[in-house]
């Protein structure tokens, strides 16, 4: 690893994969992790980068620090249930829980004024829809709204979307690539109905991610609003600062989910 993969930072490919190792329980609680000059050996990278990709690891609670013996898996870190949210996409939930798919609407609906533009369409058109509502170990954690294309959205099967994730489904039943997205997180009140599905309080407060997918050629091939208990996910992101004076500011150096499910 002696040099950048995608744009992404030499410290932030060391912090995944050791962050990977210890969700997967290769590095089990307890455990010492390597020196790091046993990092810097295995990693083809500086000590300045080991010790950056430790730092975020150590602020994440998932190793710690003993003067004069080394770092260690923090004891906390339970392997068998860590929640792994990945995937920008979907943000499905990897091993560790049970997650069950509700399908609860599939079928047409039309354009509104909002959404024609969107999709490049003319209002009171078709669009394909779909919601949804994800358990996770049996207890509500998020609802799902799609809206599609038509010619994309009647090639995936109802029964599919119970147990893949609908990014795959438009690509492998509907042959699009998807090649970016654009994310908006709001902070929503929940409505009746959002209550009752969620079983939360109306008004309580619910995270709204409101997620673009879009083909190399710019098309729009979903838009989703996904409604997430507050309390039960967060969005976590790294910044890099850059430029100095009245020139700083941020620049996302990648970007994750990480669920905290109670």
């Amino acid at each position: 690893m002696n040099r950048r993969k995608g744009g992404i930072p030499l410290y932030y490919q060391v912090m995944r994969s050791l962050k990977e190792q210890v969700l997967s329980g290769r590095l089990p609680p307890g455990e010492r992790i390597p020196s790091e000059s046993e990092l810097t050996a295995a990693f083809g990278v500086s000590r300045v980068v080991v010790r950056q990709a430790l730092r975020i690891l150590e602020d994440e609670d998932l190793i710690f620090r003993v003067k004069g013996k080394g770092t260690f898996v923090a004891d906390g870190v339970d392997v068998a249930k860590s929640p792994r949210l990945w995937g920008y996409l979907e943000d499905l939930i990897s091993t560790g829980f049970a997650v069950t798919v509700s399908v609860l609407e599939f079928g047409l609906r039309k354009a509104t004024a909002e959404l024609a533009p969107v999709f490049d369409t003319a209002e009171g058109s078709d669009l394909f829809f779909m919601k949804r509502l994800r358990l996770v170990d049996g207890r509500p954690f998020s609802v799902i709204e799609n809206h599609l294309p038509v010619d994309v959205g009647k090639c995936i099967p109802l029964e599919a979307l119970e147990s893949e994730p609908l990014m795959r489904l438009i690509e492998t039943r509907a042959g699009v690539s998807v090649d970016w997205v654009a994310q908006v997180f709001q902070a929503v009140a929940a409505d009746a109905e959002l209550a009752a599905l969620l079983e939360i309080d109306v008004v309580s407060p619910v995270l709204k991610m409101i997620l673009t997918a879009h083909s190399a050629d710019g098309r729009v091939l979903d838009l989703a609003n996904v409604y997430f208990r507050s309390d039960r996910y967060n969005y976590r992101a790294h910044l890099k600062r850059c430029g100095t004076g009245e020139k700083a500011g941020w620049v996302p150096v990648a970007v994750e989910h990480a669920g905290k499910l109670r």
